[in-house]
């Protein structure tokens, strides 16, 4: 409601001050006899129809200081616009009352709005609540502009009508030029400020900081050129410069403020606000070159006016598209940022493919993304494994609904390999230049995730790789240390033993070349067995099930049987390994100790289920052989200490029981 009465007041003021002035002809006007200035009449008009809307998008969507201060400044603006009018009206029709009022309006309405912009507003441009510091300021400058509106509200012009407000003080006329010096001084350190800020603030509101702060910078420096510039001295010369560059810096003012106080969250407005300064700034620029073009003309060429007119027009079709074209390109880098043109962003994005390599990637890239086309959150799903995924998003940013996100698929070598979701700023809607861009932009998207993807599961190939070699290298240490060290000693004190027996006793000698022949055989077979129970390469690929069964086939020469079968899913590398080495170390013992003409090796899961009574999820390994069992007096050997050692480091246990019905030989390990 407070958004569109201002709009409604403000619109109403200018317009009909613009109807009166087009349907009265009453500027430019023959002398009134005080302030009555056509460049200026245009300018409040136009600064009444511009802030309007902008301190009606800032109030609808929040209570910041910036929608009252830009609801003041429209208002001030078409007051004065629409007094200046009101009083040329009466002076010369008559009819209309206060017109000592109305004559002197034009001078000083506009003030409040325009100076409280200038000198308060830039303290209160944040998030949070202003420092001390900037309260201080903030003060200081509404005081002096109450001082300025004072001393020009109570000001009586020679030769107009009575002022109402008029106070006779020659003292108050110099408070008002120490307060316009205090105005000048503030609105410099106001500038500084906002560029200070600036260096701390992200990409977009650094962007709109700028933007404020070059249009108050600008303000401020022209405002006090006209306001001290002392008649004389080429004044002329200075008026022309600084009033261009006025009206310019009073048009970029409520752009900033929409966008420092809104950010992003435009609701689709971004391109009527982008059109509306761009149509501002051309028709501003096109008056200013036809007076230019005019005024050389007639100063370089022996022409008449008319003459003059019409090499201007000629002059202004030739360069009012090549202007529009460059207006419109820098005011949409204010408007969308510096990634509005999809080249830009483009180049951006495979900055970002060539400096990152990897997984790093792709987070960067989603973070460009989102920055360069201004979205809420940007989010990359890979649909195939390995599961990588990256996602980012602005504050306040939810988790999608229906209709502020759009899904777009992710496709390398017609593959669909994972999905690109782009969800809007909190109350948008997504809009169709966006999502053309964004589709557009999926193919690189789409790149950097298989990329990820690739270098993750090398990652995991090489880590799986190197878990695998190093637990092969640490079983035949310990076979090597444990088994064939000893045993091949052993055989070398038997053959010095023999030789020393050789001259006296060869029977004897002869019975332990015999021995040694039969254990020499023994552990011929046993580096066959550690050859059969290496780890074997489809372990590398993290298939555990394949691995059995190539253990199964290692056996299949030497009389023992061996079924497999592995029901458990998504192990890793410790996981696999520790359960390989068990299976293949009770597979050994079956085939040495026990006998057996069968195994049986099974892996499953158990646990974790809604009908587990709440028990961790596990893997089981059983292996059953159908040997002469467990003796009862038993003395567990190295190998078994191997297979408990297994379980223990990975947080299990390991059983050796009868097996089914007593018969043979269980082994049983539970992981957790």
């Amino acid at each position: 409601m407070t958004a569109a009465l201002v709009c409604l007041v403000a619109w109403s003021m200018s317009l009909t001050a613009l109807g009166l002035e087009l349907g009265f002809g009453l500027l430019p006007a023959d002398d009134p006899g005080y302030y009555a200035d056509p460049v200026y009449f245009s300018l409040d008009v136009a600064m009444g129809l511009l802030n309007a809307p902008a301190a009606a998008l800032v109030l609808a969507r929040s209570r910041h200081v910036a929608g009252w201060l830009a609801a003041l400044v429209s208002i001030g603006f078409a007051a004065a616009a629409l007094s200046l009018t009101v009083a040329l009206l009466a002076q010369e029709r008559g009819g209309v009352a206060g017109l000592g009022f109305w004559a002197h309006g034009f001078s000083w309405l506009w003030i409040p709005g325009s100076f409280l912009a200038v000198t308060v507003l830039p303290w209160y441009l944040r998030d949070d609540a202003p420092g001390p510091r900037a309260r201080l300021m903030g003060r200081v400058g509404a005081a002096l502009t109450a001082t300025v509106t004072l001393v020009a509200a109570t000001r009586q012009q020679d030769g107009a009508p009575a002022n109402p407000l008029a106070l006779d003080s020659a003292g108050l006329e110099a408070v008002g030029q120490v307060a316009m010096v205090g105005l000048a001084v503030v609105g410099t350190a106001a500038v500084v400020h906002l560029a200070r800020r600036s260096r701390d603030e992200t990409a977009e509101a650094r962007r709109a900081l700028a933007t404020f702060a070059v249009g108050l910078g600008a303000l401020v420096a022209s405002f006090t050129v006209l306001t001290f510039w002392p008649e004389g001295a080429g004044r002329d010369v200075v008026t022309a410069l600084a009033v261009p560059v006025l009206y310019v810096s009073q048009i970029f003012m409520p752009l900033a403020i929409v966008l420092l106080v809104l950010g992003a969250g435009l609701w689709g407005v971004d391109v009527a606000v982008s059109r509306a300064t761009v149509w501002t700034l051309l028709t501003g620029g096109v008056v200013a070159l036809y007076l230019l073009v005019v005024w050389l003309v007639g100063r370089v060429l022996p022409v008449d006016d008319e003459v003059a007119g019409l090499l201007a027009a000629a002059s202004l079709a030739l360069a009012v598209q090549p202007l529009r074209t460059w207006l419109q390109r820098r005011v949409d880098r204010i408007v969308y940022g510096s990634d509005s043109d999809p080249v830009s962003l483009l180049a951006r994005m495979g900055e970002q493919l060539r400096g990152g390599r990897g997984s790093g990637t792709l987070p960067a890239l989603v973070d460009s993304l989102r920055a360069g086309l201004r979205l809420g959150a940007v989010e990359v799903i890979a649909h195939e494994a390995p599961a990588v995924s990256a996602r980012s998003a602005g504050r306040g940013v939810r988790e999608r609904s229906g209709h502020d996100a759009v899904v777009l698929p992710l496709v390398v070598e017609h593959r669909e390999i994972g999905s690109l979701l782009l969800q809007a700023l909190p109350g948008q809607r997504l809009d169709l230049r966006t999502v053309r861009i964004a589709r557009h932009l999926s193919d690189v998207v789409a790149v950097s995730l298989d990329l990820a993807q690739a270098n993750q599961r090398l990652r995991a190939a090489s880590q799986r790789l190197g878990e695998v070699r190093h637990e092969e290298r640490r079983m035949l240490r310990r076979e090597l240390h444990d088994g064939l060290g000893p045993s091949l000693a052993g055989v070398g004190l038997a053959l010095a033993a023999a030789r020393r027996r050789l001259a006296h006793d060869v029977p004897g000698t002869l019975e332990l070349l015999t021995g040694l022949e039969t254990e020499l055989a023994r552990r011929t077979d046993d580096v066959r067995l550690l050859a059969r129970s290496l780890l074997p390469a489809q372990l590398d690929e993290g298939n555990l099930a394949e691995a059995l069964g190539v253990l199964a086939q290692r056996f299949a020469g030497s009389g023992l049987r061996i079924g497999t079968e592995c029901e458990a899913e998504g192990l890793d590398t410790r996981h696999q390994i520790a359960i390989y080495h068990v299976a293949a170390e009770a597979v050994l013992n079956a085939y040495r100790h026990a006998g057996a003409s069968r195994v049986d090796v099974e892996v499953t899961s158990e646990g974790g289920g809604a009908g587990d009574d709440g028990r961790e999820a596990a893997v089981v390994l059983t292996v059953t052989d159908d040997g002469v069992g467990v003796a009862p007096d038993h003395q567990p050997g190295v190998g078994l200490q191997s297979m408990r050692e297994r379980a223990d480091e990975l947080g299990g246990t390991l059983t050796v029981t009868s097996g089914p019905e007593d018969r043979g030989t269980q082994v049983r390990m539970v992981l957790p």
